[in-house]
């Protein structure tokens, strides 16, 4: 869910800021309303191409796709950041479709398998209301943004934001399974050694 809200909030973000901006600044050679209809076109592909890929990966390992996903579009943030221009903000806006969809269909996945019928809709329903309220906050970001930061100085505090709450899900992650992994250990010396149990 952590990973989900993030990958919503990018989202949010990134379609409110660069309607803005491609509004606010001209990408020659297109104009205004072709540099929008392509913002579009590439969020949408995204979308798509997060629906084909979910649909013959989610069974396998949503927690990993998940998490995948969110390096990688904190990867294309900062390389858009680096060579921002028209390009790297289509890109950008694929990757935000694409990582949407993805984490949604891994969310999907993870609730299916671990929790049960009886909480299950509840599950999904507070799930989906959180995810919704992470894109509206995304997209007031990105409309302060738009305000007072131009694109690259933009999508650098993106994917520095991005990259902070990757590092938080992984250390996460990593304590939670060296937590699993101590009560075994300390079962298997008291196996092992009689005399050690009280």
């Amino acid at each position: 869910m952590q990973a989900n809200g993030v990958l919503r909030a990018f989202s949010g973000f990134l379609i409110i800021y660069l309607a803005f901006l491609l509004r606010q600044e001209r990408f020659d050679p297109v104009s205004h309303h072709v540099a929008l209809g392509l913002l579009a076109a590439c969020a949408g592909a995204g979308g798509l191409a997060g629906t084909a890929l979910g649909a013959y990966m989610k069974a396998r390992a949503p927690r990993l796709i998940v998490v995948a996903t969110l390096a990688a579009v904190t990867v294309v943030s900062a390389v858009g950041a680096a060579f921002f221009g028209l390009w790297a903000a289509l890109a950008v806006a694929t990757a935000a479709g694409l990582g949407q969809v993805l984490g949604k269909l891994s969310m999907d996945a993870v609730v299916q398998r671990e929790i049960g019928e009886e909480m299950r809709s509840s599950t999904f329903a507070v799930s989906e209301t959180l995810h919704q309220l992470s894109w509206v906050l995304g997209g007031l970001l990105g409309l302060g943004m738009s305000i007072v930061a131009d694109g690259r100085i933009a999508l650098a505090f993106v994917a520095a934001a991005l990259a902070v709450s990757l590092g938080l899900l992984l250390s996460r992650q990593a304590g939670r399974q060296r937590g699993t992994r101590r009560p075994r250990h300390a079962s298997t010396i008291k196996d092992a050694h009689p005399e050690m149990r009280p």
